[in-house]
C-alpha cells in the first residue's frame, strides 16, 4: 500500500511538473501574442475614434492640463486647449496644424499612436508584455510593459482602455527607470463631437505653411546611420527665408519613437555653434557641417536617449567613422 502511494504521489507530482513546463513554455508567446493585438487595437482607435476629454501632461518637473476635442469622420479634425497656466490652443485637420496660439505644438494624445504598417516588426526592437489591469479616468484599463531590446530607445508603460482600447495613459522611462514623460487622462467620453466645439477661437492664429519645394526622392542627407527598425516616413525639402537653398527635414520612426533630421543652409559668415539640449524625453543636438557646397547646420530633435542623436547627427558628416564612434559611446 505504501509503495503505491508513493508511486502514486510521484506520478502526480511528474504531471504537475509537465504541466507547469508546458505552461511556461507557450506562456511568453502567448502573452506576446496578446500584447501585440492589444497595440493593434490601439493603433485603430488611435487612428479611427471620436472622443474628447481632459488630460494632463508631464515632463522635467513641468505639469499642465489640457483639453481635447477629436472628430473622425472622413476628415480627422482635432482641438487642443491648455486649461491652466497662459490659454494656448491648436487645431489640427488631417495631423495638418491650422491654426495655434503658442509657438510650438501641442502634445496631443494622438500623436502616441504608433504606425500601422509597422506594428508586424515592433517585437524586433521591443519586447512586449501585459503586466495586468488597473482603472484610469474611472475606466478599466490592461497595462502594457514596452522594453526596448538595446539602447537606442527608450521604454514605455501603456493602459489601454479594455473597451475601446484607446490609450488612456502613457509612461516614458529611461534606461535607469526613471520617469521622462507621463500622459495620462483624467475624463474621457467616446463618441462624436459637437461641432461648436471644433472651432478655434480668434486668438488662435492661421498657420502659414512654406511651400514644399520637393519630396526627397535621393539619398542626399540621408544619416549613414540610424537605430535598427528605424525607417523614414517623410522627407521633404522647404523654402529657407535666407537662402536660395532650402531646408531638408526628415522624420524617422520605429513604429514608437520619432526623430526628426533638419538641414538648415547657413548664411555666410554665419555663426552656429553645436548644440545638445534636453527637456524630458526630447534631446535636440546640433552640429555644424562645412561641405564643398557650403556651411550647413544638422539638427537631430526626437524622444530618444543623447548618445542616439548624437550618433545620428555624428553620421551626416562625410569623415563619420561609426566604429570609431561606437567604440567612443559603447
Amino acid at each position: 500500500m505504501q509503495a503505491a502511494a508513493t508511486a502514486s504521489y510521484g506520478l502526480r507530482s511528474c504531471l504537475v511538473v509537465g504541466l507547469v513546463s508546458t505552461a511556461l513554455l507557450f506562456a511568453g508567446p502567448l502573452m506576446a501574442d496578446e500584447a501585440e493585438t492589444l497595440l493593434k487595437k490601439m493603433t485603430s482607435a488611435a487612428h479611427g475614434m471620436s472622443y474628447q476629454g481632459d488630460f494632463i501632461y508631464e515632463r522635467a518637473g513641468s505639469f499642465s492640463t489640457h483639453r481635447v476635442w477629436r472628430q473622425a469622420n472622413g476628415e480627422v479634425v482635432e482641438r487642443l486647449l491648455r486649461t491652466d497656466g497662459t490659454p494656448q490652443e491648436w487645431l489640427r485637420r488631417n495631423d495638418a496644424l491650422e491654426c495655434t496660439s503658442a509657438p510650438t505644438a501641442g502634445a496631443a494624445p494622438s500623436d502616441r499612436a504608433m504606425l500601422p504598417e509597422q506594428a508586424p516588426t515592433l517585437q524586433q526592437w521591443y519586447s512586449l508584455e501585459v503586466l495586468g489591469s488597473g482603472r484610469v479616468a474611472n475606466r478599466a484599463v490592461t497595462v502594457l510593459s514596452v522594453q526596448p531590446r538595446d539602447s537606442f530607445r527608450y521604454a514605455h508603460e501603456l493602459y489601454l482602455d479594455v473597451d475601446s482600447g484607446l490609450l488612456l495613459q502613457a509612461l516614458l522611462v529611461d534606461e535607469k527607470g526613471a520617469l521622462l514623460e507621463r500622459f495620462q487622462f483624467t475624463n474621457l467620453q467616446l463618441g462624436s463631437v459637437d461641432p461648436k466645439n471644433l472651432s478655434a477661437a480668434s486668438t488662435c492664429l492661421a498657420v502659414n505653411e512654406e511651400s514644399v519645394v520637393t519630396s526627397l526622392a535621393n539619398d542626399r542627407w540621408l544619416p549613414a546611420w540610424v537605430p535598427p527598425g528605424f525607417a523614414p516616413i517623410r522627407r521633404e525639402a522647404r523654402q529657407s527665408a535666407d537662402s536660395d537653398l532650402p531646408i531638408v527635414t526628415q522624420i524617422f520612426t520605429d513604429g514608437f519613437a520619432r526623430f526628426t533630421v533638419f538641414i538648415e543652409p547657413l548664411v555666410d559668415g554665419q555663426v552656429a555653434a553645436d548644440l545638445l539640449a534636453q527637456l524630458g524625453p526630447t534631446i535636440a543636438v546640433s552640429r555644424r557641417l562645412d561641405t564643398p557646397g557650403g556651411a550647413f547646420m544638422a539638427t537631430v530633435v526626437g524622444e530618444i536617449p543623447p548618445v542616439t542623436a548624437g550618433r545620428i547627427v555624428a553620421s551626416l558628416s562625410p569623415d563619420f567613422d561609426s566604429q570609431a564612434f561606437i567604440e567612443a559611446n559603447p
